[in-house]
This record gives C-alpha cells, structure tokens and sequence, in this order.
C-alpha cells in the first residue's frame, strides 16, 4: 500500500486533488483521488478532455515505480 501512496502522491504533486482544486485544473474527476486506491488497484476517474495528457503522465508515473497501469477505455496494459 505504500507504493499506492507514493504513486497517488506523485500524481497530485503534478495536479491538484479534485477536493483542494480550486483553479479548476485537475484532470481528476473524483476526489480525494487516494480513495480510488482499494488494496493492489487505483480506478481514477478523469475529464474527458484531459484524459489524454492525465492517463500518459500517470502511466509513466507508474512505469517508473514498477507498476502496472491499465486503460479500460483500450483493455490494455500501457507502455
């Protein structure tokens, strides 16, 4: 769980959680974004129109701390 941690915190070092956002920047649509994490998985819900940019950044995020990150929207497993 503490890599889930360090993963989340890493993602609002880049973006602000949705529930302290008060410039309306995050690409997160849910908050705080650490109750997405549930044991070994993180569901993070994102705007549409900054998934793109979101889901790269947190997959290299992921890819860095030896994670794996998953897209649902392709049912793959990202680089």
């Amino acid at each position: 769980m503490e890599r889930i941690a360090a993963f989340v915190a890493a993602l609002l070092d880049r973006w602000p959680d949705l529930t302290e956002d008060e410039d309306d920047i995050t690409p997160w649509s849910t908050g705080p974004l650490i109750r997405e994490a549930g044991g070994p998985l993180i569901y993070f819900p994102m705007r549409w129109s900054m998934a793109v940019e979101a889901s790269a950044y947190a997959a290299g995020v992921a890819s860095s701390m030896g994670l794996n990150c998953f897209d649902p929207q392709t049912r793959q497993l990202r680089p």
